[in-house]
């Protein structure tokens, strides 16, 4: 890793940053952001940019006195999308990204709030403060709980027993650092931001916290928002541990149970309560209602440590026939490994670090499918041809499970030429096994 220099203190000329706020909502939620964005103070080479994953404002709508530039982030509905967007779109001589959510409140001075002490050059990141808005004074017991809980605090995340990680919701990231591995991974629905984390680490970089540049972050005020949240939160973790080895999360039934019956549902401290219960107006009676939604949540997260982690549309089946070749391969994009216009691949998983995937070539990455997706495609399998799918399963069980979506996404392409990658030939052959398919790599 280049050495860098120390940043310099707010006293002198601190370093250019380029603002970037992936945004995903109404058009009259986007002009609000807009409005946000430009709020903040900014320097002669720092840039403002609103990246439109929603396709609501057109480039001129983003322009307050030429301080916020609207980027289109259209294609796929993720967060990582819009984010990786807005540091494409961004000009190259900023030597910092700052990411802020849509949802945040952030102080005018919040940049600067960042440079207030010098930063090391090995430091890859930093992660600003989080603390939730005050919920209002009618507010239902989602919005109480969700503020009072304060999920998206650097500090519990920084002290994660596998490496540290923080949201994306305010973080500073310098811009080689961001370049070399690559940005975000894209195709994903949760959990992006703590791969980024953690792929920024294993690249030699430090992340560390910068208590003093805080924002403030408004939470679901839904039940129903709540558990969907939740969903996305636990298939977001169980693609972590297919991604890394020695992740293991914690069973979500044993977290559930935990937050159930630590305190009646309010896990903190005595002088936590106190502060928590007179900023986000935590009384008595919320104790049994936190604890119900703390069940509630327990088991939405069973649901969705069983779910793919992968955002609505984002990898298209081909229609049949469409493909005239279906490559099999371990990781893809990878050197050496071509598909060609018009293929179609079945990966084990992502590269270590995003590669741009060739034109015209569809990817599916296993390492998405979650239980549910395996457990219904065995299913599907199974009536349709009981006797190859038996045998497949008698064969290697492990693998039959896991190869499962892959054989049902390879029935789509009946008259698609069935091809291996040198390092693949192994899972070629189990999953032309499971999809009685004759043409055996």
């Amino acid at each position: 890793m280049p050495a860098y220099r120390v940043a310099a203190m707010v006293g002198d000329e601190r370093p250019a940053v380029s603002v970037v706020m992936p945004f995903a909502g109404s058009r009259e939620e986007a002009l609000a952001a807009v409005a946000a964005l430009a709020g903040l103070n900014v320097n002669d080479g720092d840039e403002l940019l609103l990246a439109d994953n929603a396709g609501v404002l057109a480039t001129a709508d983003g322009e307050r006195g030429a301080t916020v530039t609207v980027v289109a982030a259209t294609g796929e509905r993720s967060p990582a999308h819009a984010r990786n967007a807005g540091a494409a779109a961004a000009r190259g001589e900023a030597e910092w990204i700052l990411f802020l959510d849509a949802d945040t409140t952030a102080p005018p001075d919040l940049i600067d709030r960042y440079f207030a002490a010098p930063i090391a050059g090995d430091i890859g990141a930093l992660a600003g403060g989080i603390r939730p808005a005050a919920p209002p004074r009618r507010a239902g017991v989602a919005a109480r709980y969700a503020a009072h809980k304060n999920f998206l605090d650097a500090g519990a995340h920084l002290a994660h027993p596998y490496l540290p990680r923080v949201a994306a919701a305010n973080l500073l990231v310098r811009r080689a650092a961001f370049d070399a591995v690559g940005g975000f991974y894209e195709g994903v629905r949760a959990a992006e931001d703590t791969d980024f984390c953690w792929r920024l680490q294993r690249a030699g970089w430090r992340l560390e916290a910068c208590p003093g540049a805080v924002v403030e972050h408004r939470y679901r005020d839904s039940l129903a928002a709540l558990r969907r949240q939740w969903r996305s939160y636990a298939a977001g973790r169980a693609w972590l541990a297919r991604r890394y080895e020695g992740f293991t999360p914690r069973p979500a039934l044993a977290r559930a149970a935990d937050r159930a019956m630590s305190r009646g549902g309010l896990g903190d401290s005595d002088r936590q309560v106190k502060e928590i219960s007179h900023r986000a107006r935590v009384v008595p009676r919320d104790r049994a209602a936190f604890a119900a939604v703390d069940v509630i949540l327990g088991v939405e997260e069973l649901i969705g440590f069983a779910q793919a982690n992968r955002p609505s549309g984002a990898i298209p089946v081909s229609a049949p026939g469409s493909a005239h070749r279906v490559l099999v391969a371990d990781r893809f994009p990878a050197p050496g490994v071509t598909a060609g216009p018009g293929a179609r691949v079945e990966a084990a998983a992502r590269p270590e670090r995003p590669e741009p995937a060739p034109p015209d070539v569809i990817i599916s990455y296993r390492e998405d499918d979650g239980l549910t997706n395996r457990v219904a495609a065995l299913v599907r399998l199974g009536l349709g041809a009981p006797g190859t799918t038996a045998a497949a399963l008698a064969h290697d069980p492990r693998a039959a499970a896991a190869l499962a979506p892959a054989a049902w996404r390879l029935r789509a392409d009946p008259a698609a030429t069935l091809a291996a990658a040198p390092d693949a030939a192994d899972a070629a052959r189990a999953l032309a096994r499971l999809a009685g398919r004759r043409d055996v790599p």
